[in-house]
């Protein structure tokens, strides 16, 4: 096993050196360039009298192989990609997901069409014009019918890590079209580590289904998910800390299929993210949960990972925590819920956020770009 993790750890550290050395290389023909400029390309050069594109064909997965099939209930990356598919059909686009049998588990609100591999195969054969999209670069089930594919990076702890090798190869022959980050961080990765232009593509939640619903609010109730082991612990230790200091909320474990969770979520007041991300060097890909919560008009309280410092003004449509303790949300829920109207007033500006900035809807410009969709 210690030999297995040392080579595999080698095997990584040999292809960051490479690819260091490519981009010192690219890096020096770009200085070069400078001073000595190519020969400016003439405007209006090109044949502008091509005929347009015909809407291509898009299928979207992550199956791997007959364990990892490609669906598998209560997954935020499926739920990503699944939305993806149903915003493309939204905009009259032929667009399926991928599993390996056709089928899915049922615990969306809206479940995007699956095909089996054998389908998409076919329909790929007969497309005139398609794209294949994945967030999972060991999606070899997927992946092995798919010459060319548009990545959507959900996950630097895989990306940066276990699945780095592949990737470098990837995107040295050209496999991967364009790559898109899920937030800032994991953009500024790709356009760094590969010198190439890379997109940002966030997260994708439904203004279908979540809604807020201020008739069924109970404003002293504070959300949570089931985040491991550390969950309950933090819970606890959370309502120590209010009921000191004279504020005892009471808390719900968000749990079921998504429309029962979006109808719990819509009677909570607030919302605490306990998810300290998948590693200590790249945290977390989103999360979506602050997204989730703010489309409910539920107030986000999470801890300092990528991605929450792009949804959240800090004091004004939640608080993002930056110490990783049980008392440190205590202290940011105190200050949401001392102040008489700020929970209220907070909670409105998420909704106001949600509508213009956080929509499908409003993602769908970055959606055509990194798909190179035609007008």
């Amino acid at each position: 096993m210690q030999t297995n993790a040392k080579f595999k750890e080698t095997a990584i550290a040999w292809h960051r050196w490479q690819l260091a050395g490519r981009r010192w290389v690219a890096a020096l023909r770009d200085d070069l360039s400078m001073h000595f400029p190519r020969k400016a390309r003439v405007p209006g050069s090109s044949n502008n009298n091509q005929p347009k594109e015909v809407k291509p064909a898009v299928f979207v997965s992550y199956a791997t192989d007959e364990d990892l099939r490609g669906s598998h209930a209560f997954c935020g990356g499926e739920k990503l990609l699944n939305n993806l598919v149903l915003l493309l059909r939204r905009h009259g686009y032929d667009a399926w997901m991928v599993s390996t049998d056709g089928k899915h588990s049922d615990w969306l609100s809206e479940h995007a069409p699956f095909i089996s591999i054998e389908e998409f195969r076919q329909k790929l054969s007969v497309s005139p014009s398609a794209r294949c999209v994945t967030s999972w670069l060991v999606a070899e089930a997927f992946l092995h019918h798919c010459p060319q594919f548009y990545f959507w990076d959900q996950e630097l702890g895989a990306s940066a890590r276990s699945h780095f090798p592949g990737l470098c190869g990837m995107m040295k022959s050209r496999r991967i079209v364009r790559t898109a980050g899920v937030n800032r961080a994991v953009q500024a990765w790709h356009r760094t580590m590969f010198g190439e232009e890379s997109l940002l593509l966030r997260q994708l939640v439904d203004e279908k289904y979540w809604q807020p619903d201020e008739s069924r609010r109970a404003a002293n109730r504070v959300g949570y998910f089931d985040e491991g082991e550390h969950g309950e612990k933090f819970v606890t230790e959370i309502k120590r800390h209010l009921f000191a200091s004279g504020l005892p909320l009471e808390f719900l474990l968000l749990a079921g299929s998504e429309k029962e969770i979006i109808a719990q979520m819509q009677t909570c007041g607030a919302f605490v993210a306990l998810n300290t991300g998948k590693s200590l060097l790249w945290g977390e890909g989103g999360p979506m949960t602050p997204q989730e919560a703010m489309a409910c008009g539920t107030v986000p309280v999470c801890f300092d990972i990528n991605g929450p410092w792009e949804l959240i003004q800090q004091n004004y449509n939640g608080i993002v925590v930056g110490e990783f303790t049980p008392g440190a949300m205590a202290e940011a829920l105190k200050a949401i819920y001392s102040v008489p109207g700020r929970r209220e007033e907070m909670s409105r500006r998420c909704i106001a956020m949600t509508k213009t900035a956080h929509t499908m809807e409003a993602r769908w410009p970055a959606v055509r770009r990194f798909l190179d969709l035609p007008e």
